[in-house]
């Protein structure tokens, strides 16, 4: 099948490669020509694991190929994939102007039948109003089909090609089994394809990222009253992820979620509910709880130094989550922000993340500096705040670290040492509700 994907971001450009690699051809539409002609050789503009090779390999097959003619790729393409950004406005709504334009646009350059398939995160009525606006603009015919995706950055061609499920909402028969046609490949693997109504599939995206946020926020908060109690947020989590109603995943303490996805989608929920007239406190109440984090780790160090105004603090890692250069909204360099208001200095390492993280700080370049090596990122520093759990960081060899440093604070905020072989190393630990040392010995045993 001839398929054309629109937008060549993360979520479009791993979709084109892997639909190329169901056998698809598929023409990746990219407006920037040179954005084009870096994807022609190879070159990626973001990191993502597998995805350059993914791409050679379907562009050397010949089912792979990229353009910055829309006009051109929407003729030859029976079914079309929509994936441009629809970055959040002040308000709390989504941008739909992007969706809306290049919808136009297609729809304008044909005039045979085509099917548009909307991988773009949108609010629930979109596809109705879509189609209301786009029968006034031009006489082809056409159908949608909502098509959320569910990528998580660091596995994204994983979960592209063997996902957990597959959301088509839609009321066209046509158009749906077209799409079905599309996704024939996952019928092998028994991957479930669940058809429902556009406003369905809509909410479907919105309701699962505001889930998970909601469940990293409910473990951030139980290590909060864990430090407060002495109880170990370890056991916790293994004992209430053993409940199968609930499962362990994302049940992980840390400095708070982050990412292009969570953050704006929960709130974009939040914000959508109040359009209609609906009040969500639980779904409201989650961006503010995960507000409160970094400070509270900011506040643990001035418990111990005192003060942050003259002191030098290393950070390890800069992404929002592992295996992507993604800095948007993380929890990370909302830590360095504050670090910085407080009056320190920030030494700091990201084994991907560190050119990102310099433009999204740029205006603090004299206070901030970035190193090839956690070690030399922790030369002089009085303090170490690990931020990522990149596995580099897991087997870091403390000793050389502590030797690296003038002090010897280790905030571990997403609990990758055991607090006594950090302490037999010199350091004095701070951990995210780890509750005594024996407790978290005992859990980390039994985990593995």
């Amino acid at each position: 099948m001839n398929l054309a994907v629109i937008g060549m971001g993360r979520v479009g450009l791993v979709a084109a490669a892997a639909l190329a690699d169901f056998g698809h051809h598929v023409e990746g539409v990219e407006i920037a020509p040179e954005r084009v002609a870096a994807l022609e050789r190879d070159q990626m503009p973001f990191y993502e694991p597998g995805l350059q090779e993914l791409v050679h390999k379907n562009q050397q097959a010949g089912r792979l190929t990229f353009t910055s003619e829309l006009a051109r790729a929407v003729r030859h393409a029976t079914a079309i994939f929509i994936a441009v950004g629809t970055e959040e406005r002040a308000t709390g709504e989504p941008n739909l102007a992007p969706l809306f334009a290049v919808s136009e646009q297609i729809v304008r350059c044909t005039h045979d039948y085509k099917v548009l398939l909307i991988k773009s995160t949108v609010p629930v009525g979109t596809a109705a109003r879509l189609r209301a606006h786009l029968a006034g603009v031009a006489p082809g015919e056409f159908d949608i089909v909502s098509n959320p995706e569910f990528l998580r950055e660091g596995s994204a061609i994983e979960n592209f090609l063997r996902p957990d499920r597959v959301i088509l909402g839609g009321n066209s028969e046509k158009a749906l089994a077209l799409a079905r046609e599309v996704y024939r490949p996952l019928y092998l693997l028994e991957t479930p394809i669940m058809v429902v109504d556009h406003e369905s599939a809509e909410l479907i995206k919105y309701a699962t990222n505001a889930f998970l946020a909601m469940k990293i926020t409910f473990i951030n908060e139980m290590a909060t009253l864990c430090e407060a109690t002495g109880a170990d947020v370890h056991a916790i989590a293994r004992a209430v992820g053993l409940d199968k109603r609930i499962g362990p995943k994302f049940l992980h303490p840390g400095p708070g979620f982050g990412g292009s996805c969570l953050p704006k989608d929960t709130r974009t929920l939040a914000e959508m509910a109040r359009q209609h007239g609906c009040s969500l406190p639980l779904v409201e109440s989650v961006p503010v709880s995960n507000s409160t984090i970094c400070p509270q780790l900011i506040s643990k160090l001035e418990e111990k130094m005192g003060t942050l105004r003259g002191k030098t603090v290393c950070v390890l890692g800069l992404a929002y989550k592992t295996e992507t250069d993604d800095v948007r909204e993380s929890p990370a360099l909302e830590f360095v922000r504050l670090a910085l208001g407080a009056g320190a200095r920030i030494r700091a390492h990201d084994p991907l993340a560190n050119d990102e993280a310099a433009k999204a700080l740029a205006g603090k370049k004299n206070d901030v500096s970035f190193h090839a090596s956690p070690f030399t990122a922790a030369e002089g520093a009085d303090a170490v705040a690990v931020l990522t759990e990149w596995n580099e960081f897991r087997s870091l060899d403390l000793a050389e670290l502590r030797a690296q440093m003038r002090g010897n604070l280790l905030l571990d905020a997403r609990n990758l040492y055991d607090p006594n072989d950090a302490r037999r190393q010199g350091f004095e630990y701070l951990g995210r509700g780890r509750g005594t040392a024996r407790s978290s010995s005992l859990v980390a045993s039994a985990q593995g």
